[in-house]
């Protein structure tokens, strides 16, 4: 594809994106007042007030009050409380924009996460040659809608991880140290991308150990040290037992869960689970990163962090989207399809069955999922009719299972007995789960809602496999072996 028609190409996708997103968003406007909808935001937005009251972001006070008094702030019963259960360096970003009033701290949000959705295109075109118009398709509901309306961190949380791999490519140690310890702002994602490259690039380690100090710092100074031992001895571990019965909970221990295993036995299997993806995840990263460029070192534990563990958004999904389109983009054929797997598995989940039914919703992640990989062609490749036609039964794949489901008259899932929970009035991730269980929506799960999870867990099971079993192969005489001195994948500048 040469220059101008990648180049008109991407403008008209972009165009689309815009579209959508903008109609999206003034319909927010115009039942809210202010861009963002949910919850979410206005627990960030009160944890940054608490911090600046000098009182505890985690605890269900002031937090409950100051929610319930934002206009639109929040949708849940007042005896109840949306939580901030991120760390404690992240939470004190918000103190700044708490000190603005709420509607322009909600505007200003919105704007960045929009922003950080495009930088996120962008960024991953330079390291593709794809269009960037392709990927913000492959962007639109699970960073755009998903996300960026709902004042959620995700699209910050993988523009992190898309740069440290761009900088990786360029050689430039320290600001890819930097970027991965930005990506630290979700730590179940990001510190196995630090991880992965202080184990591996000896040049970022002194970088990390000294954003680390920083964080660690900036953390105790914002909730004292005694708050910062809480939120990791109690507050993850209380959020991650809060959750784990929702219908959008993607990790294993929500899967335990159903299955009648004890909250205690669930969390505890889910922890090891993730320890297994996160090192899975690294070994794929160095494997690939002979063929795919160093690139791999930062996107593959990405992925690998959210195959399994104790606690997983749908809306986590976008961080491994780098390492599906770095395979398409530079992976042999077996590596390349997994890459499309990856992304049609991504582009075109909107939620779970219990969480869409909407025509539009699921018209719009089929598009989305055909569109972003069809397009992902460098601008020194052809289309190719096969991996078109593959690209669309794949994506069409991802989105009739779960519509199929929902048609179907499946049993309903009854909830553990064992699971029984019990609240105390001073945590907020316990109050939380207090109201999760209170309500149907969540309280209840369906077979066809968990079902309809398969396509994005097989997606990212391909994606993360299919390195370690090539990896594997390549390990013959007649190849040369993968950890092997050649001149590694350059980015030229």
């Amino acid at each position: 594809m040469n220059a101008s028609r990648r180049a008109t190409l991407s403008a008209l996708l972009w165009t689309v994106v815009a579209a959508v997103f903008l109609q999206h968003v003034v319909g927010i406007v115009r039942e809210y007042g202010v861009p963002i909808a949910g919850n979410d935001f206005p627990a960030f937005y009160c944890a940054g007030k608490a911090l600046i009251a000098h009182a505890s972001p985690y605890a269900l006070e002031p937090l409950r009050s100051c929610e319930h008094a934002l206009p639109h702030g929040s949708d849940l019963p007042r005896a109840y409380v949306t939580p901030a259960p991120l760390p404690p360096y992240a939470l004190a970003l918000f103190a700044f924009l708490a000190e603005l009033p709420y509607k322009a701290a909600a505007w200003i949000a919105s704007i960045a996460l929009a922003s950080c959705c495009i930088g996120l295109a962008l960024t991953l075109a330079r390291v593709t040659r794809f269009p960037s118009g392709g990927i913000g398709c492959a962007l639109l509901l699970c960073a755009g809608l998903s996300s960026a309306v709902f004042g959620q961190l995700p699209p910050v949380l993988a523009l992190a991880v898309a740069l440290c791999g761009l900088a990786l490519l360029r050689d430039d140690d320290a600001v890819a140290a930097c970027c991965a310890a930005a990506a630290t702002i979700e730590p179940h994602v990001g510190v196995p991308v630090a991880l992965s490259l202080f184990i591996f690039r000896p040049g970022t380690r002194l970088w990390l150990a000294g954003a680390a100090l920083v964080f660690a710092t900036a953390g105790a100074l914002a909730v004292t040290p005694l708050g910062a031992l809480h939120y990791l001895t109690t507050v993850l571990p209380e959020h991650a037992r809060a959750e784990l019965l929702t219908v959008d909970q993607f990790s294993m221990s929500h899967v335990l869960a159903l299955a009648g295993a004890p909250a205690s036995y669930a969390l505890s299997a889910g922890g090891v689970s993730y320890l297994v993806a996160v090192a899975l995840g690294i070994a794929a990263g160095k494997i690939e990163s002979r063929r795919l460029g160093d690139a791999a070192i930062a996107y593959f534990p990405a992925a690998g962090a959210l195959l399994a563990g104790t606690f997983v958004h749908e809306i986590d999904f976008v961080a491994a989207l780098p390492a599906a389109l770095l395979c398409i983009s530079r992976g042999r054929e077996r590596i390349a399809w997994a890459g499309i797997a990856g992304v049609a598995a991504i582009a075109t989940m909107p939620f779970t069955v219990a969480l869409s039914g909407r025509l539009a919703i699921d018209t719009i992640a089929l598009v989305c999922g055909v569109v972003a990989v069809t397009a992902a062609v460098r601008d020194d490749e052809a289309f190719h009719l096969t991996r078109i036609a593959g690209t669309c039964a794949i994506a069409a794949a991802c989105v009739a299972f779960p519509l199929a489901l929902e048609r179907a008259a499946l049993p309903q899932i009854s909830v553990p007995a064992s699971d029984a929970y019990h609240v105390t009035n001073a945590d907020a991730s316990q109050n939380w789960g207090a109201y999760l269980r209170s309500d149907p929506r969540y309280a209840t799960p369906r077979l066809d809602a968990e079902a309809s999870k398969l396509p994005i867990w097989l997606g990212l099971a391909v994606l993360l496999f299919a390195p370690l079993t090539s990896g594997l192969g390549d390990l013959g005489l007649k190849t040369q072996a993968v950890w092997d001195r050649r001149p590694r994948i350059r980015l030229s500048e």
